[in-house]
């Protein structure tokens, strides 16, 4: 019976009492509420600080915030603001007189949206906070270069109807180097996104000679594929499966030799109607080699459209003088319809007299023809002039420069700097800040007369493969010939007959490297030496005097580790070594750099030696 009278006692205060001191506790405790109200908006204010700064450094990364999160951050917002107006409440209730009803109604909020606060705080905690985006379609490329002309837009319609035919999986755009076939390339492949006539349109450089890892690193990246595999094979069949998977416009331009598609990772087969391929080639002969279905020639521009284009880029009109007019379209005559040349010559022109018109045309028609192929001599010419017509030195030893590096290579303008103190003394130098903010205003002066680019990052620039060419063909017939090469035989270099004249080498490792490459130099007219490898790096002299007015000399490794480098003995007598760069090897001994009193920079990034030089702090440059 007792039991039984407990029950209902129990069951009487569960029911009764429990809730009325749930309730009076609004009464009583007011000041704890209002007092703890603050604190816990405080904590959730930082909380919500941390998720902003967390958003803006996923934002920097250009990552998509997932919608958990800003759900979170707009139930923040609202609840923050309800508490706002809760504490002005608060306050005018303060001001007044505090009724028990008001006390218990604003003790029962404060309670609620603290229990909220305290929720969302712990909240916070996402499992999955951003994630990658997808980069954009070809929509990233600028239409501002490109001119729909007649006869680009014949070839341009001839692609698009190749493209729309599904029977149709290999098609090359072919034309003189310097003709617009890249930029076309790019407008039909914006074109074929917008008409969905693909999942995907993808572009990719290939340029010479063919870098596998970079070519299919770039359609990756396009694709948002992560490619993990390290074997050759491994990294083909990834991409391959990816290609297979959907529909996809693969854009590769550039092209110099036949590809092997199968080692790229390309499905190339009838029975794959995923994956089209547009190619764009100097050469017709490799549109066949690579079977392709289509083969559409992209024509020079006729003497209107020529002409239309000039007046674009030298600012001159219709109703420019006559004289002027009549010296500009026989200029236009010598580019030969080479959208390129006009463009360069163009700019060059920009703001000039009729004068430089015309001793610009001398020019033209009294230059000598080289020994090229048929179409090529005129653009030659043209950029020729550019170059004659750059006034600052620096700019133009800074063009001979660039063109020792590889083709479609992003040249570091820092690399450039320090390579170019020692090929050229030019500018005033005062000092390395002054140096630096010369060599940029050069660097702008060249690409303001498109004789370089931009390249993806400010930090570098990219030289169009023509330009390189003729400022390879200027550096040889001025008396400063340069050696540059990708795959050269290291005994080369220790001919007489091919190195007597050279006062620049740039070697550039192949695709596949060497495990050991023994460099043997004998040129007593050496000023810069590049020698970029992936192997092992011996260096010796066959001749004292190899070393006698080398100015700049860098040798770096790509390899992930550092190799052993051997250096002679007789660099000692470098005494005109301005620039010495070394990088990422095992240099061991490095007592030699004491004696090199003209030294200015030394860069040794990433490599190992014994000790620092004492006799380094006698470096006065």
């Amino acid at each position: 019976m007792e039991d039984f009278f407990l029950s209902i006692a129990t069951k009487i205060v569960e029911y009764a009492v429990f809730p009325i001191l749930d309730h009076a506790k609004y009464l009583c405790c007011l000041h704890n509420f209002a007092s703890n109200l603050p604190n816990v908006k405080e904590q959730l204010e930082l909380t919500r600080e941390s998720v902003n700064e967390r958003i803006r450094e996923a934002t920097n990364k250009t990552e998509k915030v997932e919608s958990v999160v800003e759900k979170w951050l707009k139930d923040v917002e609202k609840v923050l603001n309800e508490v706002q107006l809760l504490e002005e409440r608060i306050s005018n209730v303060n001001k007044s007189y505090l009724r028990r009803q008001c006390q218990y109604s604003l003790a029962k909020e404060m309670a609620r949206k603290t229990t909220k606060m305290i929720q969302l705080d712990r909240n916070s905690k996402f499992e999955s906070f951003s994630m990658i985006t997808e980069l954009p379609g070809m929509e990233y490329y600028s239409s501002n270069d490109f001119t729909m002309f007649k006869s680009t837009k014949a070839s341009y319609n001839k692609l698009l109807e190749a493209l729309k035919n599904k029977s149709v999986f290999m098609i090359g755009l072919v034309g003189l180097g310097g003709s617009g076939k890249t930029t076309l390339a790019k407008e039909v492949g914006k074109k074929a996104e917008e008409m969905k006539l693909f999942e995907k349109v993808v572009m990719a450089t290939v340029s010479q000679p063919p870098n596998v890892i970079s070519i299919q690193d770039q359609i990756a990246d396009q694709l948002s594929l992560k490619i993990n595999e390290v074997s050759d094979i491994g990294r083909a069949k990834r991409l391959s499966k990816r290609l297979r998977e959907g529909t996809t416009l693969l854009i590769l331009d550039d092209v110099w030799e036949k590809l092997n598609f199968e080692a790229l990772g390309i499905p190339f087969d009838e029975s794959c109607k995923t994956c089209c391929v547009l190619l764009t080639t100097r050469n017709r002969e490799i549109c066949n080699l690579m079977q392709c279905q289509s083969i559409i020639k992209l024509d020079l521009l006729t003497d209107n459209e020529a002409w239309t284009l000039f007046s674009k880029y030298a600012n001159v009109t219709d109703v420019s003088s006559e004289p002027l007019n009549g010296v500009a379209k026989k200029i236009i005559n010598e580019c030969k319809g080479l959208p390129i040349a006009i463009v360069t010559v163009a700019s060059t022109l920009k703001g000039k007299t009729i004068e430089d018109f015309e001793l610009a045309l001398s020019r033209l028609e009294n230059s000598k023809p080289l020994d090229i192929p048929k179409g090529l001599i005129s653009p030659y010419v043209c950029l020729e002039l550019s170059y004659n017509n750059l006034t600052n030195q620096l700019a133009q030893s800074l063009l001979l420069l660039c063109s020792m590096f590889p083709e479609d290579y992003e040249i570091d303008l820092e690399d450039l700097f320090r390579f170019v103190r020692g090929f050229r003394t030019v500018g005033t130098f005062a000092t390395m800040e002054n140096a630096r903010r010369e060599m940029h205003e050069a660097i702008d002066i060249l690409k303001s007369c498109f004789l370089l680019m931009q390249a993806r990052t400010k930090e570098n620039v990219k030289m169009h493969d023509l330009v390189r060419d003729v400022a390879l063909w200027i550096a040889s017939k001025s008396g400063q010939a340069i050696f540059t090469g990708t795959e050269v035989d290291p005994s080369v270099l220790a001919d007489d007959e091919i190195m007597k004249d050279k006062q620049a080498i740039a070697l550039w490792p192949n695709v596949t490297g060497n495990d050991f490459l023994d460099y043997r130099i004998n040129c007593s007219t050496l000023e810069i030496l590049l020698l970029y490898s992936k192997g092992r790096i011996k260096v010796s002299d066959t001749a004292p005097k190899s070393w006698e007015n080398v100015k700049t000399l860098a040798i770096k490794s790509l390899n992930r580790q550092s190799k052993v480098l051997s250096l002679p003995e007789s660099l000692k007598s470098a005494k005109n070594l301005r620039t010495l760069s070394l990088r990422k090897h095992d240099l061991g001994d490095i007592s030699f750099v004491e004696g090199l009193q003209a030294l200015e920079i030394l860069d040794l990034r990433d490599s190992k030696f014994e000790k620092i030089p004492v006799g380094i702090v006698e470096l006065k440059k």
